[in-house]
Formats: C-alpha cells, sequence, structure tokens
C-alpha cells in the first residue's frame, strides 16, 4: 500500500539551519522540497560555505578516488570525528601513496605487456642483426611480416635497389622476423619500397624506440625478468595500504558525503534576512521520529504538519510503500516499471498472490522444483556470506540485501511448484509414473493423480476454463479499481471507462455462456442485455468512443490467460516425452540402457529447463504487468519516489 503522508513546514534562525539540518539528516525521513514564496528569497550559500563545499566535494571525491586505486568498494561507515581541515590532512599522504604505488604498478604492467609482445621477435632481429644495427655506414630496417608477404617485399626492394640491400628473417609465432640492411644512402629509398609492399616498420614504443636492436633486447629481457618481482612488491605494498587505510578512507568519504548533502540541501530552503524556511513530506508513521529530532531546537524553530489534498497535491506528494513483509520482496517485480501516483492503489501485493501461484501452475513438476530449490541455497550462501553476486556476461551485481528478496521470491515459486508438481503427478515428466509412485485409473500407483495435464483430452477443458476465471478476475478486478479511482478523484470518464468495460465484459460473457456453453436461461439473457446496456450508457457518458472497439482487446486479456494451461502443458509433454525416451533405452538395452537413458534424460531435462525457465517466468509477470496493470491506468500517471534527507550510510 502507499504510506500516508504528511507535509512539513518549519521555520527558524538562519544561524541555525545547518544544525538544523544535521538533525533531520540524523532522523533521515525528511523528503525535503524546494521551497520558493514570494515573501522570501531563496537560500544562497555564502562564499565562505561554496568553498566549505568545494573542500568537501574534494575530500568525497580522493577518498573514492584512493579507493578504487587501492581495489577497494565505496562502503559507508563511522563519519570521521573531526573537522574538514583535519579530513584533508588525513586523506592527503594516503592519496598521495596510493597514486603513486598506482603508477608504479601501471607503468609495471606495460612493461610486462610490451614484453610479451616485443621481446620474442626483438631477439630474433638483434640476432639477425649481428651488430650492424650499431655500424656508422648501414642501417637497419626491422619488420613483422607473413611467409606469402615475404615474395611482394622482396620484388619491391629489387626495383628500387636492385641488390643493394641483405634482407635476412626468421621464423616466429604467427609469421616472420625479418630485418632489411641498406647503405645508409638508400634508408628512404628502402622505406618507400617496404610501403609500396604495404610493410611498416616494427617500431618499439617509448625510449626502446631510440637503441639499437641488440641494446632494446637486451634491457628489454632485463626488464621482463625483474618486473614481475617488482611488480609483486608494489602489489603487496598496495594490499598493506588498503588494509591500513581502508577503515579511515571509508569514514572520510561517510562525513564528505553527508557533509556535501547538508551543504547542498541549504539551497533547498528559503530565507529572510535572519530567517529562513523549510517545507517537506513525511510519511505518518515516521513523524515520532521528526519529532525527536526536532526537540532538540524546540526554542528556537516552530514547525507545522498539515495533511496532504490527494486529491490536488498527489501530483507533488512523494510515494513510498508500505507493504507487510510478506509482500516487501515483492516490490522488485514492480517498483523498476513505475512509482503509482500518491492517492492511486499500489498494486505489489497481487505480486505475490498470483506470480509464484501461476508460475508453479505452470511447471508443475516436483524434480524442477527441487532444482529451483538448489539454486535458491546457492543463492542463500551469498547472503549469509555478506557477498555480491557478479555476473560478467551481464555486467550485473546483486547486493546480499537484494539477493535476500529473490531468494524469498523464489521459495515461494518452489513451493508452488511442487505443490501442482504434486497435483499432476509430474516429477521429472512421468519418471515417478513410470516407477508405480504417481498413477492414474488407467495405470494405478501409490499417489493417485488429481489432473494428469499431460493427458489433454481429459484435462484440457478443465484448466483452459481455470485459466479463464483467472483472467475473469484479474480484468474484473482491474476495471473495478478503475472506476473506483475516478469516483475517488472525481475523473468522470475514467470511472465510466471502468463501469462501462465491466458491463460490456459482462454481456460478452453471457452471450459465450449462452450460445458456446449452450446454456439456455432467462437469466443469462437478461444479464447479457445489462451488461451490453451499461456498456452503451458508459459509452455516451465518458464520450470515448473508441471503448466500442476496444472491448475486444478487454475480452483478448481475459483470454490471455489461457496462457498459464497452454505453455505448462507443452512443458509438461515435452519433460514426460523426455523421460519416457530414457526408460525406453532401458527397456532395449537393459543396465546399459538404464544408465545411458538416465544420462540422456537428465542432460535434456536440464536443457529445456535452461531454455524455458525465463519464459516461464515472463508468460505470469506479463499477465499481471499488462492484462492487470493497464486496467487501473498504472502507467498512465507517475508518481514522485520518496527520497528522504538522510545519511549516506542509510542509503547504500
Amino acid at each position: 500500500m502507499i504510506a500516508p503522508m504528511e507535509k512539513l513546514v518549519l521555520a527558524g534562525p538562519k544561524a541555525q539551519a545547518k544544525e538544523l539540518l544535521h538533525s533531520l539528516q540524523q532522523a533521515g525521513v525528511v523528503h525535503l522540497e524546494t521551497l520558493r514564496v514570494a515573501e522570501l528569497s531563496e537560500y544562497r550559500l555564502s562564499p565562505a560555505e561554496r568553498e566549505e563545499l568545494r573542500r568537501w566535494e574534494g575530500v568525497a571525491a580522493g577518498a573514492e578516488h584512493t579507493l578504487a586505486l587501492l581495489g577497494r568498494e565505496v562502503e559507508p561507515s563511522r563519519p570521521f570525528p573531526e573537522g574538514l581541515e583535519a579530513a584533508e590532512k588525513a586523506l592527503a599522504p594516503v592519496q598521495g601513496h596510493a597514486e603513486g604505488l598506482a603508477r608504479q604498478k601501471q607503468e609495471l604492467e606495460e612493461e610486462l605487456a610490451l614484453a610479451q609482445a616485443y621481446l620474442e621477435p626483438l631477439e630474433k632481429l638483434a640476432s639477425l642483426a649481428q651488430g650492424l644495427d650499431q655500424s656508422p655506414f648501414f642501417r637497419t630496417i626491422p619488420f613483422l611480416i607473413t611467409e606469402k608477404e615475404l615474395p611482394v617485399v622482396e620484388e619491391s626492394l629489387r626495383k628500387s635497389l636492385e641488390d643493394r640491400f641483405v634482407l635476412a628473417h626468421e621464423a616466429r609465432a604467427g609469421g616472420l622476423a625479418a630485418l632489411l640492411v641498406v647503405h645508409r644512402k638508400d634508408l628512404e629509398a628502402a622505406k618507400a619500397a617496404l610501403s609500396r609492399a604495404g610493410v611498416a616498420e616494427l617500431r618499439l614504443p617509448g625510449a626502446y624506440g631510440e637503441l639499437p636492436l641488440s641494446e632494446a633486447a637486451r634491457r628489454l629481457k632485463a626488464r621482463a625478468e625483474a618486473a614481475p618481482k617488482e611488480l609483486s612488491e608494489v602489489r603487496q605494498a598496495l594490499y598493506r595500504l588498503a588494509q591500513e587505510a581502508h577503515s579511515t578512507l571509508q569514514s572520510l568519504w561517510t562525513r564528505a558525503k553527508d557533509e556535501v548533502a547538508r551543504l547542498k540541501a541549504l539551497e533547498e530552503l528559503a530565507s529572510g534576512r535572519f530567517g529562513f524556511a523549510l517545507m517537506g513530506y513525511v510519511p505518518v508513521k515516521a513523524k515520532p521520529r521528526v519529532e525527536e529530532a526536532l526537540s532538540r531546537h524546540k526554542d528556537a524553530v516552530v514547525y507545522a504538519f498539515e495533511p496532504v489534498d490527494e486529491h490536488h497535491e498527489a501530483d507533488r506528494v512523494p510515494v513510498t510503500l508500505d507493504n507487510p513483509p510478506w509482500v516487501k520482496p515483492f516490490e522488485l517485480l514492480v517498483g523498476f516499471l513505475n512509482t503509482p501516483k500518491y492517492g492511486s492503489v499500489d498494486p505489489t501485493p497481487m505480486v505475490p498472490l498470483f506470480f509464484p501461484f501461476w508460475f508453479g501452475m505452470i511447471v508443475g513438476d516436483i524434480g524442477y522444483g527441487l532444482l529451483f530449490w538448489l539454486l535458491g541455497r546457492w543463492l542463500a550462501g551469498y547472503v549469509k556470506r555478506n557477498e555480491p553476486l557478479v555476473i560478467d556476461l551481464f555486467a550485473l551485481k546483486l547486493k546480499p540485501p537484494v539477493i535476500g528478496k529473490l531468494v524469498y521470491i523464489l521459495n515461494w515459486m518452489v513451493f508452488w511448484t511442487v505443490v501442482w508438481g504434486f497435483v499432476y503427478g509430474e516429477f521429472f515428466g512421468t519418471f515417478l509414473e513410470h516407477l508405480g509412485v504417481f498413477g492414474t485409473p488407467e495405470h494405478p500407483g501409490l499417489i493417485p493423480i488429481l489432473i494428469p495435464r499431460i493427458d489433454t483430452a481429459k484435462t484440457a477443458n478443465l484448466l483452459i476454463l481455470l485459466s479463464v476465471a483467472f483472467g475473469v478476475l484479474m480484468v474484473f478486478w482491474g476495471l473495478g479499481l478503475r472506476a473506483y479511482l475516478g469516483l475517488k478523484h472525481h475523473h468522470r470518464g475514467h470511472f465510466w471507462e471502468g463501469v462501462g468495460y465491466l458491463g460490456g465484459l459482462v454481456g460478452i460473457l453471457a452471450l459465450a455462456a449462452s450460445y458456446l456453453g449452450n446454456l439456455q436461461a432467462g437469466w443469462l439473457s437478461g444479464l447479457m442485455y445489462v451488461g451490453f446496456g451499461v456498456f452503451l450508457m458508459a459509452i455516451l457518458m465518458s464520450r470515448i468512443w473508441l471503448m466500442l472497439p476496444e472491448i475486444f482487446t478487454q475480452a483478448g486479456h481475459i483470454l490471455s490467460h489461457i496462457r498459464i494451461y497452454a505453455v505448462g502443458a507443452a512443458g509438461g509433454i515435452l519433460a514426460g516425452l523426455l523421460t519416457d525416451v530414457g526408460f525406453a533405452l532401458a527397456e532395449k538395452m537393459g543396465l546399459v540402457g538404464a544408465l545411458l537413458g538416465l544420462v540422456v534424460a537428465g542432460v535434456l531435462h536440464l536443457l529445456i529447463l535452461l531454455l524455458t525457465t525465463l519464459g516461464h517466468m515472463l508468460q505470469p509477470i506479463r499477465l499481471i504487468w499488462v492484462e492487470f496493470f493497464t486496467k487501473f491506468g498504472f502507467y498512465e500517471e507517475n508518481g514522485r519516489p520518496y527520497r528522504p534527507f538522510k545519511s549516506v550510510r542509510e542509503t547504500q
């Protein structure tokens, strides 16, 4: 549900604005609003305050940068207890040391990369040069080519230099290391010939490019031998520095971020010559925390809480959700779509009621449920260890609190998957049916199968009707909310739209029952006429003429719920076929066939599960996101997210 809010209006002496904001930040529940009124001007930071803001931002950025250099993530901790100058003095030596070590590390890594790329061909080229690279009369041009390019290079050189060159080469990984030796007068002509052959001279980066080949090879080899030890020492020094300075840097970052937030919050205030005014929104449940924070300033400030008008102020009131614990984790599946507008409806409680239930109805396999349970245990390990889950393929990092919510959702999905697995009598398809655990009247077993969904001739009608019943419930519920919200907010068009669609759908359902269901009842015909009459009246009252063609879309949304049965039945039949393959192998080949069948069926089950699980999750959640949420206008109006002014320790 959407938490009820109240407006906080506060005034006090300008000299105590910072201290008051500090108290409100500690309370951590007031959503500050930018206050602009004709009687007061906006609060402008003084030059001293702007300088203080700049310096605290520098401390925050420096601490964050240093932590990144040390390979640590920013995490809020106990704030640095001293003032700004002490914070800058504490940061400077640590930041300087970390930057110096990071530079050394980068240089050493670049040297090692250079050695890995050039040392092998460079040693071969130095061997080919035989000291000619240091001759005052000759010039050497090193380059790397493939065997196919060698004839082209030789031909180009002969055309330009005739026989005034020596070309030596030696095999290397991926091609040839080649060295061209010419008289110094022919250097430019040789380079031009190589260029026409599409070959570029091998030039070493940095200082190595100015050295003769033999000297460059010697120095690069020496660095390749010494750099790994030096790099290890630098990494150890960075690790030790991280261990020593980690807590200090975290505390500096926390204090600096809080100070920056307070200084920037001053600009949200309105002020006069000696006083200031503040406005914000507070959840009704959190009022005691605000009153406790303001009690420290009771002799200097005056404040009042005012009820908000959800009819006229709904666009400005921030929204926070106040759901019971069993609903809270499912906010993950709603929050990223939209924030409901204040005064409207939070649809989150619908998700735990239907999403896991429908997922279980679709999958409906005890064996698959156990595999999902194992996945949940694996994810729960990250929560217990307080470790994030990093998925590099999607550049995704899930923090332990988020993983905990996912595990909670997964547990309910597992529960209903197992429940429906018993209803369908499925354990990796027909595995337990083959063993006589589950049975039907034709093939008795220890546990009778209540609804054998893979026997579509017997159960299709029942499961389709059940799916359609869910569609009727969801669509009617959504349209009822549309009418309720329209009536509540005096929006005549929305009210009649909801009522009209309800009437039209009642008429269509009554018509379908009469003619398709062969139910010839007078009351059913009367219900049909009343429903269509309400629908036509609603079109006239709302003047929304598109309701006439759109009524068929609404009916289609009811039928869309048949996907619960269709996707589930297809999956159940496929799982049964995979298991039947394994048992067929066992019957034909004995023990070897049983082992082979177990492996083949197991691999196929895992493959199918990996390929279909995402679809099995998207089908039920889509029915909620589209068929239900669109009925009461969830996506039509956006609410303002509640962003309380609080310490960074509470926002991470």
